[in-house]
């Protein structure tokens, strides 16, 4: 598995990976969101900008990863102190993505327990169902990198096919002219569009080495994380404004099931859910491994654990009220890429690692942090990458500039 040190894994299963963590129901939805203030043609235009935005920057981690051959906390741990990254970027990857897993499962369990009441008049507790399919999702996670791999050989075809046939369907009453002659009620202009598209995975900038620190070589990194996020994010977006557009939803599953196809429904629903889902519970279990100190041995009980954990609070329904802290974490996760990228790129230190604490890190991180919340503009996103490094560097710099003196 890839827990063993075999870092020989080539671009194309690197994309795949990512590529199926990027492809679920939710994902349509900034495209269904970005059509109702803008035309298809500049949604597209937006789209394309901030995607690969984001690929840039993590081919920039990625490189880092690769490099070091280290995970996004340990990778962190130059800049931030091995305690600080432990606490900080462990606790705030941790709990974001374990919170967005347990989400996703209740949304899972949620559209399963439908789709089976209204095809075959089976009531299903949503709890249940949601416990269920979490479940399920989580062992992929438990057992590493390597069935994930293989989980996504299997299902990224498989969605891509039933995406195509969605698609054919709608235009069967529709044609690509009444999409292009679409005008919006309400504007917006090209870099809120732009800020939107980078909100919706920006996370991915900072989990992207728990991945591709096992790449076989940088390029293969890099290849992997181009041809796995654009070729899919891209053309979901296109996707989900297409449908809102002809549809009057983004919800491929619902259309499946408006069509007279429940099973295509399930099987698109599933298949999408269960890719992007286990990435975020592998790296919530990476995460919390290093948060607490343990040996990378025992990622797959962690994982196994928190995940537990998460579909718990799915079930019960906590994590509904805890939508708000959830963002707000995730908020926080992108600035931590800002502080990586300034240490290995720009300060190229060497030897933070072995201090507890690097006030460094934690200061460019809250300034990055404190920008996005300050700032009410859609593109914080990348402010809060680029401030975080900029803060790092000038501190870096100003230290070492007295050292001299």
């Amino acid at each position: 598995m890839m827990e063993n040190n075999n870092y020989n894994t080539k671009w194309y299963s690197l994309a795949t990976v990512f590529f199926g963590g990027i492809v679920s129901v939710p994902a349509l939805l900034i495209g269904s969101s970005l059509i109702g203030s803008l035309r298809f043609e500049t949604a597209i235009t937006a789209g394309f900008i901030g995607f690969t935005l984001v690929v840039f920057f993590m081919s920039l981690v990625s490189i880092a990863g690769v490099e070091k051959r280290k995970s996004s906390v340990s990778l962190a741990a130059s800049g931030f102190g091995k305690t600080g990254a432990r606490i900080i970027v462990g606790f705030v990857v941790g709990m974001s993505t374990l919170g967005w897993f347990g989400i996703q499962s209740n949304i899972a369990g949620a559209s399963f327990a439908e789709i089976v009441r209204e095809t075959w008049e089976i009531q299903i507790p949503v709890w249940i169902s949601s416990v269920f399919w979490g479940m399920i999702m989580s062992l992929s996670g438990v057992f590493g990198f390597k069935l994930l791999r293989w989980l996504n050989y299997i299902a990224v075809p498989a969605i891509i096919l039933l995406l195509i046939y969605g698609l054919f369907l709608v235009f069967q009453e529709h044609d690509f002219v009444e999409v292009l002659s679409y005008v919006p009620e309400s504007e917006m202009t090209l870099i809120q569009a732009i800020g939107l598209t980078i909100g919706f995975i920006s996370v991915a900038i900072v989990i992207a080495p728990d991945y591709n620190r096992f790449a076989a070589t940088k390029r293969d990194a890099v290849l992997g994380t181009l041809l796995g996020v654009l070729p899919s994010a891209f053309p979901l977006l296109g996707i989900g404004a297409l449908l809102a557009i002809t549809q009057e939803t983004h919800n491929i599953v619902k259309i499946f099931s408006d069509f007279g196809f429940p099973l295509f429904a399930m099987t698109i629903l599933i298949l999408a859910t269960w890719t992007s889902n286990v990435m975020n519970i592998y790296s919530s279990g990476l995460a919390f491994t290093m948060m607490f100190d343990l040996r990378s041995i025992t990622r797959s009980r962690v994982t196994l654990i928190v995940s537990i954990v998460g579909l718990i609070l799915a079930a019960i329904g906590i994590l509904e009220h805890f939508m708000g802290f959830i963002g707000l974490l995730t908020t926080t996760v992108t600035p931590v890429a800002g502080v990586i990228i300034a240490d290995h790129f720009l300060v190229k230190r060497k030897n933070n690692e072995e201090k507890a604490f690097n006030w460094r890190g934690t200061v460019s991180w809250g300034s990055g942090v404190l920008i996005m919340f300050v700032m009410d503009l859609s593109v914080k996103y990348m402010l809060g990458i680029v401030v975080s490094a900029l803060v790092y560097y000038a501190l870096s710099a100003s230290i070492k500039s007295g050292h001299s003196e």
